[in-house]
């Protein structure tokens, strides 16, 4: 497996999706607005 591309931001956004199971609660969670 290669780790050098990766965002580990994205680990914790793929974590805000799983727990909340809803795009606009997930960013809510990570305080982010959708454009």
């Amino acid at each position: 497996m290669r780790f050098k591309g990766l965002d580990l931001n994205l680990l914790v956004v793929l974590d805000a999706l799983l727990t909340e199971r809803n795009l606009s609660a997930a960013a809510r969670r990570i305080n982010l607005s959708q454009p």
